[in-house]
């Protein structure tokens, strides 16, 4: 849809001109929903319905953000080893979010066993 409108106006110029119009108005929306998911998975960590699942978004996001990053850089001639160690804080919050989310599904099956 971005590219068809950018292509209507049939000009290099007003392409261009239009995709940086559709950026900026893409970017501050991307900004307020990063903040909006970010502010639901702590949130949800306060509740015991949603922990597990908030423990599951973090280590998703961890990893999935680490594979990213990742692929990115491996694919560049530039890549050395010691930029791993950019990765490690993705890989804590992964463990740590994998951690929540199974020690509150241990949580939950000794409460329904104890009733």
């Amino acid at each position: 849809m971005i590219l068809g409108r950018a292509i209507a106006t049939r000009s290099l110029l007003g392409m261009l001109g239009q995709l940086l119009a559709d950026a900026v108005w893409l970017i501050p929306w991307g900004l307020i929903a990063a903040c909006i998911m970010v502010f639901l998975v702590a949130l949800g960590g306060f509740f015991a319905q949603t922990r597990r699942l908030a423990g599951f978004c973090v280590a998703l996001l961890g990893i999935g953000s680490t594979v990213v990053a990742l692929t990115f850089t491996v694919s560049h001639s530039n890549f050395s080893l010691g930029q791993l160690s950019f990765f490690v804080p993705a890989g804590v919050a992964s463990c740590i979010g994998l951690w929540f989310a199974v020690a509150e599904r241990q949580r939950n099956q000794n409460a329904v066993s104890a009733a």
